[in-house]
């Protein structure tokens, strides 16, 4: 009678331990020169989101593209980034897009800002001009160097 009662402790214990459900963090490692590590934990999670192009221009090596989105509440992070391979044309031409993350935002508000991004790694030759290609935007883009 005492085995049955601690089998029946043992497996009620285990039922109990194995439906607990665990919170998955990012985690990002970095290690320094000196052999310290650096852990940062991470719980918030982005995810891509719209937004609206209202003008894009650009000023030297600096694309600045004036945005609207809804929100107000999350927090939203902006990237650029190739869309593909540069084209191998007169001018060359390179495909890009921006990309809008964002947290959970339940707010209605309609946010306009001014993105600016370095956009010198889109060069296409050393010297000269390269058409951008924005996803999303109209027209191309001279970025002229």
């Amino acid at each position: 009678m005492k085995k049955l009662f601690y089998i029946l402790i043992g497996t009620s214990l285990l039922l109990t331990l194995g439906c607990k459900t665990e919170t998955v963090v990012d985690v990002a490692v970095d290690s320094n020169v000196d052999g310290n590590v650096e852990i940062n934990v991470d719980s918030t999670e982005f995810v891509s989101t719209t937004f609206t192009f209202k003008d894009v221009k650009i000023m030297g090596d600096t694309l600045i593209a004036n945005v609207q989105y809804g929100g107000g509440c999350g927090h939203h992070k902006f990237e650029i980034k190739q869309n593909g391979f540069l084209m191998k044309s007169l001018p060359p031409k390179q495909p890009i897009q921006i990309i809008h993350l964002s947290t959970v935002d339940p707010c209605r508000a309609l946010i306009n800002v001014d993105l600016k991004f370095d956009i010198s790694r889109f060069r296409g030759t050393p010297h000269g001009t390269t058409v951008l290609l924005l996803k999303n935007w109209t027209s191309d883009i001279i970025y002229s160097y």
